[in-house]
This record gives C-alpha cells, structure tokens and sequence, in this order.
C-alpha cells in the first residue's frame, strides 16, 4: 500500500531474532518493539556524537510530536526463557572492608539531592568529582601494597561472582516490523532522518542487531492505534527533553527507567481466520507470593487470604489511593475502572491435589496507568522495607487462633506448578472454576423442592454464568454448565465455602449465590479468566482446559 500522506520506517532484524525485555514482567519477551524503545535508540544515537546535529533533533522532536504510529508486525515465536549466570563486571580487586567503607561513602553521596534542571551547582559538581574518584579502581589498586593478594583471585573466571541474567526473544515470522505514520514527513527531513537511521544498529538487547531505513510503499498495518486489549510505549511531546534530563541525573551509572506513555493498540484480523484468540478485560501481570509451609489454608480460605493481603498491602500505600488500586471512587463506591485483584493460588488439578493454598497472586491489568502501576510497586517494597527493618526475612499475614501465613515475593520463575502464571494464562476453549464463581444475580433457590422453580433457578444461573463471561469482555459462550461439585481435583463443594456477602450501593449486604461452573466458547480464550461478583478476592478462578 502507498501512503500518499504518510511515511514509514523500516526496522530489520539481522539475525532473524529480537532480544528484549516485557516492562511489565521481566520473564516475557516485547512483542511487537515498542516505539518508545525504538525512539530512545534514535536519540542515544544521536547524542552520542562529540556535538549531536541540531536538524536530526528537530527531526526527533518532530516526530515525538506526532500522534502514535501504526506498526506492521508479524506473528512471533516465542522462545523459552532460561536463567544463565553471569560474571558480574564489577569484580572485587580490593579488600572487603575497604571496599565496604567505599561503598557506603558513594551511597551518602549518591543519596545527597542533586539538582532536577540538567545545571550543576558548586555542590552537585563537587559530590560528581567524589563518585568519580571514588569509582575510579583503578587508583586504588595501582600503588603497590594498597591491593590484598588474596582478592586478586576474585578476577579468575572461576572465582568471579555470578548473577542469574535472564534474556527473553522471539522469532518473527517475519524479520521486519514497521512503524507507520499517516502524516507527510516535511521534506527537510527526509534526508536527515534516513541518516540517523542508518546508524541504529541493535535495538533491545545488544545481540538484536538491525538495519533502519524510511519507507514508503508499506503494507497494512497489523497493529492500529484505538480502543483494543494491547497496551504499547510510545512518546509524548517533550520526550527528547524528559530523556536528556534524566540522563543529566545518572550519567548511564545509576538505574534508570524510561519515559513513555501508553496507547491502546486493536489487532486487525486480516485473514478473516475462524479461530479469533480473544482475551478478557483480566488478562493481567501477575506478582506472585509465595506461602511458605503451606498446611492451615485451603481453597475454602480464598476470600479471607485475599482480604488480608489486600489490608496489609494498603497499609503501606500512600493516601490517597488510585481508583485502580483500591477498587473504589473517591465517595466509597465500587469503581467502574479494571482494577487489580487478589489471588489465592490453590493447589489443584492434578491426581492428588488437595486444594491447600500454595500462594497469593496480585493480578495487575495490562491497562493499569503508570502512576498506579507506580505506586502498586512503590507499596509491596514499602512492605517488604518494614518487615527488613524489623529484622525478618519473610511477610506476614495473621488470622485468628493465632493463625499466620508466611510469604515471601517470587523473584525469577518459580519450581513449584502451582505458582506459575502461565497455567492459567493459555488459550482453551473450555475453562473450569477453580474456586466457585459468585454469581452477579441470585437465580433464586436452587435446592427448591419444587421441581419448576428449581428448573427456572438452575436456568437463571445459567444465563448469570453468561452475563459474567460477557462482563468480562469475552464472548458469549457455546455452552455452560454449573453444579455444586467441582470440575478440578482439588477445589470443594459449594457447601463447604463460606458466604460471600457484598454491599450494594445502598450499603444493603447481599449475599451471593457461589456455583460451579464449567464454560466452553466457540473459539479459544486467552486467560487470565476471573468470574463473578467475587473476581477481585479470588472467586471465579479459571484453570483452562488444554487437554481432554
């Protein structure tokens, strides 16, 4: 297709695979490239000249000004992530305690406010001159005597310290990804920004090298800007500026993160394929916690876990809390934003499961805002800080009879099944309810003695069953079918969960009806898929079905 209006570029991978990182879950590969990544590679390009070229930076902030670009992707394959350990760079090649006290004086340093505007002051400049001395190792091992002859083995391959690194990738179908624009690129442009392209050569991971140039005869696009389920990084106005001011603070030594602003991206179905993959309004990240002997709790516990998690996480978040975070408006009102929920990880679906609760999940919505998400991850390290200073090693959750639940944040993959999102994030066409689903409208008795009222009622949960999956986002299903037993080893009758009792917005309590249930859609679901009145304290919990 020939944009008349409009201009492309074209990213090419050489070695036929993308290496980068998810920034919502470091274990998942980026699929498509962000432009905001994209964008950051033009302009370290840039500014890595000894004087950067003043019309290539009025090219950059041309283009950060311009609405979000389309982006031409092809289907990936996704490789299998695996933790290689490392030699850190940083090797020790002093003593230890000399390189304690240096390191807590850089941390005084580095802890004293510096300047937010890019200038630097007397002071600011004075501290920069100390972390340069003091990073500088190489004077403190050159003067003889100075250096432990001991630590010198540290600098052998076999000695070095390592660290797990963790490089996820995938395998485009196709080695090409296009960002498009539909606005003309001004003509004094053209020639600039085809040679900043030219020298991009990697985009993520150093070994995801590419070739960059303009286009314009591009295909349409896979990817368009709108109201859908992906959720991309691309630029505002003022990106260049918000970019050279952070790097103005850490000088490429200190961690760092990048400025972006999230697009909503709808995926064009072009080849009219019959088995649509949909995914649900709860498709989420998760941060998982592992509990730590678990025995006291099983899945008939899942609401009074989840409450007490979501009680001891808010106690370490600032007032006022997100609508996102919390659940509710600004009057106590249940909100109507996707909001992140609580999960009881049961141990169940497989030939001995017993239902105990082998961990708690805290599933964060893909289209959680950054200054939610922020705040999200600024309350767990809060948590995690006070249990540090009181000189524990694990998080606590207490219940009555001096009941405790011990649980402690899962960093990497975990060993144990149970506690692995991806068991609940495939795509089936049939999901089975783990914990029961509450359902939005009582259908009345169930276990009525009269034989048509019990028909109506069990018809009425049905068509709630329904309601629920379209809440959701999902389509309506092919078939349902609910019963007070359980479709998974491992999960409980009805009877044995307690009430699920919420308030209206009267303050009226109602209690829910709690069924079964086992769903089967038409085409595949991609989860995560959570049901009900009760989905954000772990109630209508899914397990997806890929095998008969």
């Amino acid at each position: 297709m020939l944009y008349n209006n409009g201009f492309g570029i074209e990213i090419n991978f050489l070695t036929g695979r993308y290496v980068a990182t998810c920034s919502t879950n470091r274990h998942n590969p980026e699929w498509p490239p962000h432009f905001a990544r994209f964008f950051s590679a033009l302009v370290a390009n840039w500014a890595e000249v000894s004087e950067p070229d003043n019309s290539e930076r009025l090219a950059l902030e041309w283009i950060e000004s311009q609405k979000p670009p389309n982006v031409k992707a092809s289907t990936a394959t996704y490789r299998k992530v695996v933790t290689h350990f490392v030699p850190v760079n940083d090797v020790e090649i002093v003593s230890g305690s000399r390189y304690q006290k240096r390191f807590e004086k850089l941390q005084l340093l580095i802890d004293s406010e510096m300047d937010f505007d890019g200038r630097r002051s007397s002071k600011t400049e004075r501290i920069r001159k100390e972390i340069l001395k003091v990073r500088d190792v190489e004077n403190q091992v050159l003067p003889i005597g100075n250096t432990n002859p001991a630590s010198a083995t540290f600098l052998l391959p076999d000695f070095r310290k390592k660290q797990p690194r963790m490089y996820p990738s995938v395998s485009p179908e196709v080695a090409q990804v296009c960002f498009v624009w539909d606005v003309p690129l001004p003509y004094k442009f053209h020639t600039v920004l085809d040679q900043l392209l030219s020298r991009v050569t990697r985009l993520g991971h150093s070994s995801s090298l590419v070739s960059c140039r303009l286009v314009e005869y591009i295909d349409d696009p896979d990817y368009i800007v709108g109201q859908g389920e992906y959720r991309f990084r691309t630029t505002f106005s003022g990106q260049l500026t918000e970019l050279k001011r952070r790097y103005n603070r850490h000088q490429g030594n200190s961690p760092r993160w990048l400025p972006y602003s999230h697009t909503s991206y709808y995926k064009v179905n072009k080849h009219n394929d019959p088995k649509i993959v949909s995914r649900p309004n709860t498709f989420s990240d998760w941060i998982v916690f592992e509990i730590l002997r678990p025995r006291d709790f099983t899945t008939i516990s899942t609401v009074a876990v989840a409450k007490k998690m979501r009680a001891a996480l808010f106690r370490y978040t600032e007032n006022p809390i997100p609508e996102e975070v919390c659940g509710h408006d600004a009057g106590g009102r249940p909100t109507l934003l996707n909001h992140i929920a609580f999960l009881p990880l049961p141990y169940t679906g497989f030939d001995h499961a017993d239902g105990r609760l082998m961990g708690v999940a805290i599933s964060v919505p893909r289209t959680l805002s950054p200054p939610a998400r922020k705040m999200l991850y600024r309350s767990i390290a809060n948590w995690e800080d006070a249990v540090t200073e009181k000189g524990k090693t694990t998080l606590e959750l207490s219940f009555e009879g001096r009941k405790k639940i011990r649980l402690k944040r899962i960093q990497g993959n975990s060993s144990m099944v149970s506690l692995k999102p991806s068991i609940y994030c495939k795509s089936s066409e049939r999901w089975v309810t783990v914990t029961p689903i509450a359902l939005p409208r009582h259908p009345g008795r169930l276990n009525s003695k009269r034989s048509a009222a019990v028909t109506k009622a069990w018809h009425l949960a049905k068509n709630s069953v329904n309601s629920a999956c379209e809440h959701i986002g999902l389509p309506h299903p092919l078939s349902v079918e609910i019963s007070y037993s359980p479709f998974v080893q491992g999960s409980y009758r009805i009877e044995r969960f307690p009430p699920f009792i919420q308030r209206d917005s009267y303050g009226k309590p109602i209690r829910r009806q709690l069924i079964h249930a086992s769903v089967t859609f038409e085409n595949p679901i991609e989860g995560t898929v959570i049901l009900g009145s009760g989905r954000f304290f772990g109630l209508g919990l899914m397990l997806p079905l890929t095998t008969r």
